[in-house]
């Protein structure tokens, strides 16, 4: 009898090592076992989840962002957290863009969406955020616009609580690649 309780707690602890590991989306590295699962364990891709609303006179831009957990990545064996994202643009009332409907759409594949990232950037990463506080970090997104998907482009997107109010600072990144060189162009 004392030995099979022996046996089973030697199984027990056997089967429990053998699970995934968990990373941090700030912690990707590609020395990690496969099947590891790069979580958003600190909120930093939450921050942004909801709608976001920008307007300069008649120009709206919608913004939604979701959260999607434990995406499975074939190409390297591992799940992710990302962020996915869709958006509406108007002027003037007439709607420019509005792929918005994207997001409840289960047929798209997760990386054909037009707004779609986890890469966790940290106060001295480019694009340097100066104001920011030593733990507030960035998130990376791809940004593609079905018009010029031949474009390369991004956004980095920073949160912020002014006056009580949440606010999301975006900086749009065009990736020039010319060469084998690439140019980077804010704005």
């Amino acid at each position: 009898m004392k030995n099979t309780y022996i046996l089973i707690l030697l199984f027990t602890i056997i089967f429990s090592s053998c699970k995934a590991q968990n990373a941090p989306l700030y912690r990707a590295d590609p020395d990690l076992p496969e099947g590891t699962h790069y979580k958003d364990v600190d909120g930093d891709l939450s921050d942004f989840v909801g709608t976001w609303k920008w307007q300069n006179n008649d120009s709206i831009v919608t913004i939604k962002f979701e959260k999607w957990e434990d995406v499975y990545d074939t190409d390297y064996n591992q799940y992710e957290d990302y962020l996915v994202g869709a958006y509406k643009f108007t002027v003037n009332g007439t709607v420019i863009e509005d792929n918005l409907s994207q997001l409840n759409d289960n047929s798209i594949f997760i990386y054909d969406h037009y707004l779609i990232g986890n890469t966790i950037l940290h106060r001295g990463q480019y694009p340097k955020c100066e104001d920011c506080t030593d733990d507030q970090r960035q998130v990376f997104v791809y940004f593609t616009d079905p018009l010029y998907e031949y474009l390369n482009s991004a956004m980095v997107l920073r949160h912020r609580v002014e006056d009580g109010i949440e606010k999301c600072k975006l900086y749009f990144i065009l990736l020039i690649i010319l060469s084998n060189q690439v140019w980077i162009h804010q704005w």
